[in-house]
């Protein structure tokens, strides 16, 4: 008696749910990075003299840098383990872009709470300074969860600003080279013009630290209101960063396949340029030189020339006195 069997299909995850799991990958890898980010640059300086009190500011300043160094690090490494576990199309590019919307939320929230405090609304500002950063995250939610926005995320990631891969190493080496030497170049040139303008500011005066003032906080007490720290000593490592950025971007953007290819392409034809000897040189350079100082002798024999004929008195078109033109330019010089 033959029994008929009903295979059972295997669930496929809708293209939807492959949506909203890219978007809750890349909210939990933004939320893993801004706070890596803010305990190195804000929270360990922060507890740093809690932690290790020491007196002396040299060695304590020398610890942290080596203990902030060592924390970068590990932060990290723990988030490169963890980028391996989720291989999805798109995720690195998502992290990146949802960190950008939930530092533009918090942004916004803080701009509009300080604004409703300034009007002393009291707990109706409370209430709508919340009503507004919902809709502000409700917003970055439907942007993230949307099909067209992961679907862009993917092309994006695809063309290689999110990954550390070199593009067709061995090809163009000396104009790519050179391509970076001259962003890297241009970058400098910025930095040290916005130090020696003191554009990162200086602590001299005082601390010259990054905070947020959190809205609706306002102690009477104290006169002060509860500050979030963003970035300690910011005239030193804000120049750090910027130049870590322009060395990442000199690097990446001439291992992006359709700039890459064209710079290799300009070595090919470059290389294909026949170059004249010296001793060519040297006589084409001559004989531009005789050229132009001929050329210009002529053309100022000319010119007296036709002055001379256009101030004949019998055609009289010219009519210049010359002692009397230099006389009023020495008084114009004089005065």
């Amino acid at each position: 008696m033959a029994m008929s069997v009903v295979e059972k299909e295997a669930a496929v995850p809708t293209e939807q749910t492959q949506h909203q799991s890219l978007a809750l990958a890349s909210t939990l890898g933004a939320a893993y990075v801004l706070f890596s980010i803010w305990f190195v640059l804000a929270g360990l300086p922060l507890l740093w003299d809690i932690i290790v009190p020491i007196n002396n500011e040299f060695l304590s300043g020398a610890l942290l840098l080596i203990a902030t160094i060592l924390a970068a690090t590990g932060l990290w490494y723990v988030g490169y383990r963890l980028e391996l576990t989720h291989t999805q199309p798109g995720l690195r590019a998502g992290v990146f872009f949802a960190a950008l919307l939930i530092y533009l939320v918090a942004w916004l929230s803080k701009v509009v709470g300080n604004f409703l405090e300034g009007r002393e609304l009291e707990t109706a500002g409370i209430v709508l300074a919340l009503l507004v950063m919902g809709g502000l995250a409700y917003l970055a939610y439907r942007i993230l969860t949307g099909a067209n926005f992961a679907d862009w995320l993917v092309r994006v990631e695809n063309k290689g600003w999110f990954h550390a891969l070199f593009y067709k190493p061995t090809q163009g080496v000396r104009v790519r080279r050179g391509t970076d030497i001259a962003i890297m170049i241009v970058g400098a040139a910025g930095l040290i013009t916005m130090a020696s303008q003191r554009s990162f500011g200086s602590d001299r005066l005082a601390p010259n630290n990054w905070e947020w003032t959190i809205p609706f906080t306002y102690n009477p007490d104290t006169e002060q209101m509860l500050t979030l720290p963003l970035m300690f000593k910011v005239h030193l490592v804000l120049p750090i960063l910027l130049a870590a950025v322009i060395i990442w971007f000199a690097w990446r953007v001439v291992n992006l396949p359709g700039f890459a290819d064209f710079l290799i392409a300009t070595e090919a034809e470059i290389n294909k340029v026949s170059w004249t000897s010296r001793k060519r040189l040297v006589q084409d350079t001559i004989v531009v030189l005789v050229t132009v100082f001929l050329l210009t002798a002529f053309l100022f024999f000319i010119d007296i020339l036709w002055i001379k004929v256009l101030s004949w008195k019998p055609i009289g078109v010219l009519q210049v006195d010359i002692k009397a033109e230099q006389q009023k330019q020495q008084e114009k010089t004089q005065w």
